[in-house]
């Protein structure tokens, strides 16, 4: 994201840092004589020295949210300064000694104005400014998903949350929100979630009811499970999540035989090679327990089937077209709240309603040093065929592991797997075909292995091979690389064939 300097003020956000280059030749616009500023660590001029501002929450964590800096001398004239490639800094280089006032705002958090002096022979000082919370303006978002007694009779209606666009929350008035950075700070969240997380588990416990006519909630079936989910990312960079309860992938081990999948994922809307599914627009800033938050409205795209969410019944996979809204932190760009609901009915399948309310968390682990947000509580709401449920989903203990030599994630189901075992890129092209007398055509995708890297091709409809995994016969691969280059695997849950083909001539434009 590009640095803004208007009318010499730093107008920043911290999350996405462009290129130290990048970022100093916006700055040097702006400086005296078109000098460029100084690193933070270069020596200053004699006489002068660098002013590092260091914006901090509460819990001492980086701000790196929307905030506009000014530093200005005793004679009132507005220094240059130039955001870090460290979240939540700017640098203010070659001040002369004297007294400044600092000023930093930021939308829902208290302004705040700092007098310091820079004094002389110093090679940089540094100034660390807690950003708080302003008193809300508007009422706290409790959202949908307030609860009556379990067994209290209701109005046969009122067993679901208010429709998502008839119940909008209120947001501070006067206050801009700008989308493309809102989906910017939080794609690159998910981005970075998807670098640090390799494998996590926790406890999960799920409380199941039955919905009757009335709307009042039976007994709850409650079920524990040891909870396990892996994270990888396919050779074109989308997230691939793979769940197993007390170590098996049986979705009979649901109440009900109805599996909830997915949770942890659902905030991946946001990454930016799934957000052109949706429609975004963002309301303004609310709050969520007790925090400002920007609160964004999705939906989905007429022209995109839905890669997020689906229903598999009886072997065929069905999209759910899915709208809902989020509450992005001001200050962190995380997702901390994601209400969805169906567009419209799915009557092929019977599904009248679904309502799915997430809450995510920071999650501290003793072994790895970054502060992940993950699902913490989950509700969810079903109607189809004519039955209603009703269902809670707490996550605790987590842990986090990392990849070792010791250590290795499965790898994902219904997936073909190739490894390159030499010392230079190898280009290859992997043919699937249906098996005979299946509704299917071949596949056929080109691809390139790194130098000693792996890369994982899923099958499924939507997937890097579009075929229905039923449909699968056989597969060829073709590479450009010397006999016993490539080890590969296929991880199906039924036999299947994959020939590899070495030092085979690979079309540079085919494909």
């Amino acid at each position: 994201m590009r640095r803004a300097l208007v009318l010499a003020h730093v107008l920043v956000s911290f999350l996405l840092t462009s290129s130290v280059a990048v970022a100093q030749q916006i700055s040097e616009e702006n400086l005296p004589g078109g000098a460029p500023a100084p690193a933070g660590g270069a020596p200053a001029p004699a006489g002068e020295a660098s002013l590092q501002i260091s914006l901090r929450l509460e819990d001492h964590s980086p701000f790196s949210g929307q905030a506009t800096l000014r530093v200005i001398s005793a004679q009132g004239a507005d220094m240059t300064g130039v955001a870090t490639d460290t979240e939540g800094e700017a640098i203010y280089a070659n001040l002369p000694p004297g007294k400044y006032t600092v000023e930093a705002n930021a939308p829902g958090f208290l302004p705040i104005k700092q007098t310091i002096e820079i004094e002389p022979g110093k090679r940089t000082q540094t100034l660390f400014l807690i950003m708080k919370p302003d008193a809300p303006h508007v009422p706290l978002a409790l959202g949908p998903t307030a609860q009556q007694e379990d067994n209290a009779p209701a109005n046969p209606k009122s067993w679901l949350p208010a429709d998502l666009d008839d119940n909008v929350p209120p947001v501070s008035a006067g206050v801009s929100c700008s989308l493309p950075m809102v989906l910017q700070g939080a794609g690159h969240r998910v981005k970075q979630l998807a670098a640090n997380l390799e494998r996590f588990s926790a406890t999960e416990h799920v409380e199941h009811f039955t919905v009757d006519s009335l709307g009042v909630r039976h007994a709850p079936e409650n079920r524990s499970f040891e909870y396990v989910v892996t994270v990888m990312q396919s050779g074109n960079g989308l997230i691939l999540l793979d769940e197993y309860r007390n170590g098996s992938t049986d979705q009979a081990l649901f109440p009900a035989r109805i599996a909830t999948m997915g949770l942890p994922a659902m905030a991946l809307i946001f990454h930016p090679q799934l957000a052109t599914d949706f429609h975004f627009r963002c309301e303004g800033l609310g709050r969520w327990d007790g925090h400002p938050a920007w609160q964004v409205h999705f939906v989905q795209r007429e022209d995109r089937a839905n890669r997020m969410r689906s229903y598999r019944v009886g072997g065929a996979v069905v999209s759910v077209p899915m709208k809902g809204r989020a509450w992005i932190d001001a200050a962190t760009y995380q997702v901390v709240h994601l209400d969805s609901e169906l567009v419209h009915p799915l009557r092929g399948i019977g599904l009248t309603e679904e309502r799915l309310s997430i809450d995510y968390k920071p999650v501290h682990f003793q072994t790895h040093t970054a502060r992940l947000w993950l699902p913490q509580a989950a509700e969810i709401y079903v109607e189809r065929a004519g039955r209603r449920y009703y269902r809670r989903h707490t996550f605790s203990d987590f842990k986090i592991f990392t990849v070792d030599t010791e250590q290795k994630i499965h790898p994902p189901k219904e997936s073909y797997a190739f490894t390159n075992t030499s010392d230079r890129d190898i280009t290859g092209i992997l043919t699937v075909t249906p098996l005979p007398g299946k509704a299917a055509h071949a596949v056929t995708i080109k691809f390139t292995i790194p130098a000693g890297g792996s890369i994982f091709k899923i099958v499924g409809p939507g997937k890097d091979v579009s075929i229905p995994v039923e449909s699968v016969g056989g597969a060829t691969f073709v590479h450009n690389g010397p006999a016993d280059a490539i080890r590969a695997d296929a991880y199906f849950v039924r036999e299947s064939t994959l020939d590899v083909i070495a030092d085979t001539a690979v079309p540079i434009n085919r494909l």
